[in-house]
């Protein structure tokens, strides 16, 4: 699909950016996160993704961020949309959205949730766990009979333990495996320290907040190579944007832009720049114990609708 883009460098961006990527929190001083307890009963409800949102805009930033280090001022945190706000303020005609839309709508994108609870309105106990699905062979009808599957290939995730309270969910940390379209190309990122808010019941989920972190080499192996490769098909897509995309990131004149270009671009720096200390000199998810910046925040906005699937403990 031809995407008809313009893209334009000022000042003023550069600025904005720079202080995005400068901007200091105070580092937290919490103790390492307590285990949660899993729930030993209830009944699990099966829901897919039907509406993923990426945030474009500063205020769907603000929305979609969630506080993933736990610190004591409740900053939260959502680095991945200040980058893409950078990106479409840049760019106004970039199909962000719109992509991601047609990948979950045709059954290309497919996120599966497991909800146990006992009681979908008020349970202190609850657990959700997020699953990729398989590609499905026609669009899906996100009207609970969809019949879908667990992608076998992907890593097992660490369920959300949280509580239901007036039917809204609250819980986390734990583990998760995204799946994303950006500029048109798949990525997958797999996030530490993931958080989630969602209003909850039977008939699905609404107003739900998925927020997690990337690791400085998730974010530089995966997500960086997927913007070099939507970046260049967009310039070969449409040669009147070329121009001045290639004059505002192509440093070394060659007609293509590189991941390194990206890197050490003053308007992407961000890339240079993780926002969050979650892993400690060990490795180990303990947020704020080093005081090094080692992940990237993301978070997103979705909604959920039933779904019937297998799934572990069913």
């Amino acid at each position: 699909m031809k995407m008809k883009n313009v893209f334009v460098v000022n000042t003023s961006l550069i600025l904005l950016l720079l202080a995005a990527c400068s901007a200091l929190k105070p580092t937290s001083t919490q103790s390492a996160p307590t285990a949660e307890v899993l729930p030993a009963t209830g009944v699990q409800y099966h829901f897919v993704t039907n509406k993923l949102l990426i945030p474009t805009t500063q205020a769907q930033t603000q929305a979609f961020a969630l506080n993933l280090d736990g610190n004591p001022q409740n900053h939260t945190d959502n680095k991945f949309g200040e980058l893409l706000t950078l990106l479409t303020s840049a760019a106004p005609g970039l199909q962000l959205q719109s992509t991601v839309d047609q990948a979950v709508n045709s059954g290309q994108l497919v996120s599966l949730q497991v909800v146990k609870a006992g009681d979908l309105q008020n349970d202190p106990n609850v657990s959700w766990s997020i699953f990729e699905g398989q590609r499905t062979q026609s669009a899906p009808r996100f009207d609970g009979t969809d019949q879908l599957m667990l992608d076998p290939s992907a890593p097992a995730s660490s369920p959300i333990v949280g509580s239901l309270t007036n039917g809204h969910f609250t819980g986390g940390p734990g583990t998760a495996r995204v799946q994303l379209y950006l500029l048109g190309q798949p990525v997958e990122v797999d996030l530490i320290g993931v958080r989630l808010e969602a209003d909850l019941s039977a008939k699905g989920c609404t107003n739900g907040k998925l927020g997690g972190a990337m690791t400085v080499d998730e974010f530089r192996s995966k997500l960086l190579p997927a913007m070099v490769v939507g970046l260049n098909q967009v310039i070969k897509a449409d040669p009147a944007v070329a121009t001045p995309l290639l004059q505002a990131l192509d440093t070394d004149h060659n007609g293509i832009i590189s991941i390194q270009e990206l890197e050490n671009n003053p308007v992407l720096m961000v890339a240079g720049s993780p926002d969050l200390d979650l892993l400690d000199a060990s490795g180990k998810f303990n947020p704020g114990q080093d005081g090094v910046k080692d992940s990237y925040s993301m978070g997103l906005g979705f909604t959920c609708v039933p779904a019937k699937f297998t799934a572990p403990g069913d």
